[in-house]
């Protein structure tokens, strides 16, 4: 389910001392975490569909209540550093895909209240939610592929939409670009002068 990027340096490793390189690739690794951050904050294309713009109350991509940037990791060895996060959404999200869907659906939140609600009555899953929603007199309803809620005296409003399944778009944020290569490329070069230096 997890993301990684990893860029190693193997073929360097008898050419310099034991362990020489791994300071570099402790500062590179924590880079390549940096790197995915300023990509997350640089809204990557597509955007957010007008359902998830509602729910999420804005537009930014890849960003709800920041738990993917804060999981992405460093990570590094002797001669190679990577980044990763293992968040059960990051893959699909990295990758693009198809969620689908079990016998009930997929129920997706409809709009801002919604996720209100599921914070108010510290709701995991939709179920959760209508449990607690009806134990505090709200009744329900569905109109189609609508499911509907209404408390007692109070307008009804859409609560979740049921789906089949959901198309995520390929938004990667774990890569190293052209830019990241050029700066990797020389920490390196560095990291070899001076290793070769006090040889």
């Amino acid at each position: 389910m997890g993301v990684t990027v990893t860029k190693s340096f193997d073929n360097l490793a008898g050419k310099i001392s034991e362990g020489a390189l791994e300071p570099t690739m402790q500062k590179l690794s924590k880079f390549l975490v940096s790197s995915a951050v300023k990509k997350i904050n640089g809204d990557i294309p597509p955007a957010n569909s007008g359902l998830t713009q509602a729910v999420k109350q804005g537009n930014k991509t890849l960003r709800d209540n920041s738990q993917l940037m804060a999981s992405i990791a460093p990570q590094n060895g002797k001669t190679w550093a990577a980044a990763n996060t293992n968040v059960k959404y990051a893959k699909i999200n990295q990758e693009g895909g198809t969620i689908q869907g079990k016998a009930k659906g997929l129920w997706l939140p409809a709009g801002a209240r919604t996720r209100t609600l599921s914070r108010q009555y510290n709701a995991q899953s939709a179920g959760e939610l209508i449990s607690a929603m009806r134990s505090a007199g709200y009744s329900f309803y569905r109109i189609k592929n609508v499911f509907m809620a209404k408390k007692k005296k109070g307008e009804p409003f859409p609560l979740f939409v049921i789906k089949k399944s959901v198309t995520i778009p390929s938004r990667p944020f774990l890569y190293i670009s052209k830019e990241d290569e050029e700066y990797i490329t020389s920490e390196i070069q560095k990291a070899i002068h001076n290793a070769l230096e006090t040889k």
